[in-house]
């Protein structure tokens, strides 16, 4: 079976963009493997069809020779990336493609950065294409290992069937709308029991949501763990951010919600995807009633039409 290894050195969001990419590899029969931030990259590492079957730490200390002039030099990096067919880069680091090239028989290069108006997930995917393999498939949800799926089942366990689940959390407070915002949005739903989402620079967004009642919290999970969870709820609702993508790749009816980005470029890939955007290009311009109309709209079973 031939092997492809794609490099991507990005956060969760990143890095789960690629599984169109790597639904196409899959599809062609490639075993893939990924080179990127064990951190992000480990919500990408498992049996689904989208998945790599190996992960390759870009943290590991002998890396640096991968993006030195002097190439690197045999040992187990040097092993590691040797046994595959194909690499596929994302990046514009000249040494990086070289060095690449010395160990690998094809590698194919592409700028990590979508152009203005380009769909993310479908132009990290596009160098795929060019190499011959179609890749206009949509990538199915995730899929959990027995051990994932039984670590979700015991969070899930607190909460109600087709639950509501909350990231009020991002990479930056401009692209977070306001907690009081999201307090409303909860007093307009009413859940009895609802998930709240905080990772480690959650706190003040999510400080106001942790008072409200019935809120049960995840924190600390291992990505896939999150996702397998977040795969379970009846709704989702996040910023631009790693979570909201989580939440869109393990199928969940996710509401993801932008203000200064560019959600035509950065919404999340999934199956029932719907963007909520700022009137004005900030997070403040989004209404609770915009958000509560679009939870109606997907918990009615009206999906959104795929993200694809």
């Amino acid at each position: 079976m031939p092997s492809a290894l794609v490099v991507r050195a990005g956060a969760l969001g990143d890095l789960l963009l690629l599984r169109r990419a790597i639904f196409a590899l899959h599809r062609a029969g490639h075993a893939v493997s990924l080179l990127a931030p064990a951190a992000s990259g480990a919500a990408l590492l498992g049996p689904g069809p989208a998945d790599a079957r190996r992960l390759l730490d870009w943290e590991r200390a002998d890396m640096a020779a991968l993006v030195s002039e002097g190439g690197v030099a045999r040992g187990a990096l040097h092993d590691d990336l040797a046994g595959h067919d194909l690499a596929l880069a994302y990046t514009r680091d000249a040494a990086l493609v070289r060095n690449l090239g010395a160990l690998v028989p094809r590698v194919a290069a592409h700028d990590p950065a979508p152009p203005a108006g380009a769909r993310a997930a479908r132009w990290l995917a596009a160098p795929v294409t060019a190499l011959g393999i179609p890749a206009d498939a949509a990538p199915p949800p995730c899929a959990a290992t027995p051990g994932e799926a039984e670590a979700a089942h015991r969070l899930c366990d607190r909460l109600p069937r087709s639950f509501l689940a909350i990231h009020a959390g991002s990479g930056s407070p401009r692209k977070s709308w306001p907690a009081a915002r999201f307090v409303a949005l909860l007093e307009a739903l009413a859940p009895d029991r609802w998930l709240l989402v905080c990772g480690p620079a959650d706190a003040d967004a999510s400080a106001a949501l942790r008072r409200r009642p019935g809120a049960v919290v995840a924190e600390g999970l291992p990505a896939r763990v999150l996702g397998a969870a977040l795969g379970r709820a009846g709704l989702f609702v996040g910023n631009d951010s790693g979570v909201s993508h989580l939440a869109a790749a393990w199928g969940a009816p996710t509401i993801a919600l932008f203000g200064p980005t560019d959600a035509a470029t950065w919404a999340p890939d999934g199956p029932c995807v719907r963007v909520v955007r700022s009137s004005d290009g900030t997070m403040e311009g989004i209404a609770v009633e915009a958000v509560v109309k679009a939870a109606g709209g997907l918990r009615s079973g009206v999906r959104a039409r795929p993200s694809g």
